[in-house]
């Protein structure tokens, strides 16, 4: 299913890459797939997605979307 309409990406691109690395944010998950959040609506989507996979519930909050480091430097090392 596509969680992102602007830069198509979808649920399973989304959990295949945070099965390999913790991330903060869905900004972070974004900067590791080559591409940004554009209009934001899809975070609430991505942070679920996290919460998931750090065994967390998803909360009604939206995380921020402002550009943060992301882990992808971990990846290239496994």
């Amino acid at each position: 299913m596509i969680i992102c309409s602007c830069n198509v990406i979808s649920d399973t691109a989304i959990r295949d890459i945070v099965t390999d690395v913790t991330f903060g944010s869905p900004a972070q998950v974004y900067d590791c797939l080559g591409c940004s959040v554009q209009c934001g609506l899809c975070s609430r989507s991505v942070k679920r997605i996290l919460d998931e996979r750090q065994g967390g519930t998803a909360a009604a909050a939206i995380w921020p979307v402002h550009a943060e480091p992301a882990p992808c430097a971990l990846m290239s090392m496994a």
